[in-house]
């Protein structure tokens, strides 16, 4: 009996402890914490990897993409949504690349990044490679991800367009041809490529001299306004319309049509170092047009009918840009003609010239008319005041009847640097 009895209290006692166990463990959270990020610490938070295909938000970087997705985006890619019948009409413009990548020393660095780093030698190796690849990737688009590194910029890039806008303009003035376009004045001065000088970065771009001072060059309101170039013997050709000089300003070029019809080209060949500022921003900072009114066109509108305060407003951008006329094709940054649906406008800092690059965007070709979608190689070519950071200006074309297309790219896209994996191996 009394050994029944112990087996009994030994099992009491067993539930007893039990139960206490039991309840200690319901009181113990075991979910993992929750990251909180204070709004003022700056620190990124990653969304989800996009499902759809859609821009994840983060810092400006990049990262290296698998072979195997590599290929199948490389199966994606156009030649024909880029207006060429095969891949190997890319060829006479990778040329262009492969000469300018020349000019720049092989072990010097086109990309310094923390974490990519690129030599102008892997740029021109990589763009040496796709030229030999151009006969098969019309069989074989994959072969771009499988002999190529993809690297894909996280944060996407916005992308705009641009085109050469046709102006008519005369190489004399006379009668509405009034509005002056200059060549480089003799007394604008640009440090040697090495020198140092005791004054600002902006004076190292351009700079003057007068009576033994260095000063800063002449800014748009002393040119435009003040009229500071005037009677120097410095035009070379006059425009009808002030709004379309400025804009010419901001392209860096322009085709001018002659009264007699015959074509010329006007070419950057200078300017005076002074920061760049937008019309739009301009507008919109002085309280004259809301955000969703700043076309192109609503603000040439606006300018055109407020002549007392168009140059006061068009000079708040500091920045002027010189030209030289001639019978050549509009020019890149590499010095060489842009091609339509291949050519980009990058910022070096992140994108280099002569860089490869892969993209998609859509453009609206006319009003009301359908997207018409690219799935593309470009090849940076140009650069532009405006083109800062996470940003790519998409060469339209020359002629105003691409006007539309250009003005109405805006999008944020997807974009990946390709570099051969031989170039890598160097």
């Amino acid at each position: 009996m009394n050994k029944y009895i112990s087996i009994f209290k030994i099992l009491t006692v067993l539930l007893l402890l039990s139960a206490f166990l039991s309840g200690c463990a319901a009181k113990v959270n075991t979910s993992p914490k929750r990251r909180v990020v204070r709004s003022d610490t700056g620190t990124k938070v990653w969304k989800s990897k996009r499902p759809a295909g859609k821009i994840i938000s983060g810092p400006v970087r990049y990262e290296r993409m698998t072979r195997q997705s590599s290929e199948l985006a490389a199966r994606r890619l156009s030649a024909r949504s880029q207006d060429m019948k095969s891949w190997r009409d890319l060829g006479p413009h990778l040329r262009k690349s492969i000469e300018y990548t020349r000019r720049n020393p092989s072990g010097g660095l086109a990309l310094n990044r923390n974490e990519l780093r690129l030599t102008w030698g892997q740029l021109r190796k990589s763009l040496e490679d796709l030229e030999r690849l151009l006969p098969r990737l019309d069989k074989n688009p994959e072969l771009l991800g499988r002999n190529f590194v993809w690297y894909e910029l996280l944060s996407g890039a916005e992308m705009t367009g641009y085109y050469t806008p046709v102006i008519e303009a005369s190489l004399t003035r006379k009668g509405p041809y009034q509005y002056p376009v200059y060549r480089v004045p003799p007394d604008l001065r640009k440090a040697r490529p090495g020198q140092t000088h005791p004054w600002s970065e902006q004076l190292r771009k351009a700079y003057r001299v007068e009576h033994g001072k260095i000063l800063p060059y002449y800014s748009r309101r002393e040119i435009d306004i003040d009229r500071v170039l005037a009677g120097r013997g410095l035009e070379v050709a006059w425009l009808k319309d002030p709004v379309d000089l400025f804009y010419m300003h901001v392209q860096g070029g322009g085709v001018l049509r002659l009264p007699d019809g015959r074509l010329r080209t006007a070419v950057f060949s200078g300017s005076n170092g002074l920061s760049f500022k937008g019309l739009g921003s301009i507008l919109y900072r002085n309280s004259i047009l809301k955000k969703n009114e700043l076309s192109r066109e609503k603000i040439k509108s606006y300018l055109l009918s407020n002549p007392g305060h168009m140059w006061k407003l068009m000079a708040e951008n500091e920045s002027y840009i010189f030209f030289k006329i001639t019978r050549g094709q509009p020019l890149g940054a590499i010095g060489k003609p842009l091609k339509a649906k291949v050519s980009l406008a990058s910022d070096p800092q992140l994108i280099p010239l002569g860089a490869i690059v892969s993209f998609r965007a859509d453009i609206y070709p006319a009003k009301n008319s359908p997207a018409h979608r690219v799935n593309g190689v470009g090849l940076a070519q140009d650069t532009g005041k405006a083109i800062r950071g996470a940003r790519l200006d998409y060469y339209i074309g020359t002629g105003n009847e691409f006007k539309y297309g250009a003005h109405h790219l805006k999008n944020q896209i997807p974009v990946y640097l390709l570099i051969s994996r031989s170039a890598l191996r160097r």
